[in-house]
């Protein structure tokens, strides 16, 4: 595993982390630890998204597809409700 190492904090700041790593029961470091994870966690979410997203742009693209939606979501809606009213299922 790797060391990190982080110079020339602020006491407030290094106040502020000490407590809340002690309202929950962790050291500094695991607090901190668990911090980072949670931030790397969240960067591969929003990598993977980009990366399904291009995907799903290019394959768009190769069968000529905009992605857009011909009508609102209130149209189509409106349009199933109609559909009830007129006894169409």
């Amino acid at each position: 595993m790797a060391t990190v190492q982080v110079r020339d904090v602020p006491d407030e700041v290094a106040a502020v982390i000490a407590e809340k790593a002690s309202a929950e029961h962790k050291s500094v470091s695991a607090y901190l630890r668990d911090l980072m994870a949670a931030d790397v966690r969240r960067e591969l979410q929003r990598r993977a998204i980009a990366k399904w997203d291009e995907e799903l742009q290019q394959t768009q693209q190769r069968l000529g597809i905009t992605g857009r939606a011909t009508v609102s979501g209130a149209e189509a809606v409106r349009e199933i409700r109609d559909g009830y009213d007129r006894g169409e299922e």
